[in-house]
């Protein structure tokens, strides 16, 4: 928690954290710290109830992860699929509150193959909030790609392909200020 605060308070930058946040006290103890968005995935997915009390409780704070293996949510790391299709689940919980939502098609996570548009396209559609992409970024004209999709996509994640030098950052930037 401590590099949390550090990092809110060095720099001018909206921060989001997630990764094993199951209570509503570790909710607040983020948003106390000055984090901007937390991001809720599997204890979401488990406990309809927990993300309810979460987004009543935090107005505009709340994102959800939602992790989708062939249209199934996965769960705990993706070590455990569920039998919920992704769909069905939004559709169940769009009135929440959550404030963002955090695509992440498992197939396409770090494969370069490009994001799941197509899946993407569909859960931008229904969803109430903002839908973030993620996975399978491979070149800019996924970027440019996901700008024409859908009013309701507001971002895409982009990780290996910077790393491995597929985007360049600079590029990235151009295309993000075009």
């Amino acid at each position: 928690m401590n590099i949390i605060k550090e990092i809110v308070n060095k720099f001018d930058l909206k921060i989001e954290v997630g990764g094993g946040i199951r209570t509503l006290n570790s909710i607040q103890k983020y948003t106390d710290a000055g984090v901007e968005k937390v991001i809720l995935g599997s204890a979401a997915v488990k406990d309809k109830k927990f993300l309810k009390e979460a987004c009543q409780k935090f107005p505009n704070k709340i994102a959800l992860g939602l992790d989708a293996k062939d249209g199934y949510l996965s769960v705990s790391g993706w070590k455990e699929n569920t039998n919920q299709l992704t769909l069905d689940f939004l559709k169940e919980i769009n009135d929440y509150g959550a404030s963002r939502l955090i695509y992440t098609d498992i197939n396409r996570d770090g494969t370069k193959q490009s994001p799941n548009f197509e899946e993407t396209s569909k859960i931008a559609d229904i969803s109430k909030c903002p839908v973030i992409i993620s996975g399978g970024v491979s070149s800019i004209d996924d970027i440019k790609k996901a700008k024409s999709l859908n009013n309701n996509i507001e971002g895409i994640i982009v990780g290996k392909a910077i790393y491995d030098g597929d985007i360049k950052l600079e590029e990235l930037l151009r295309e993000i200020d075009a």
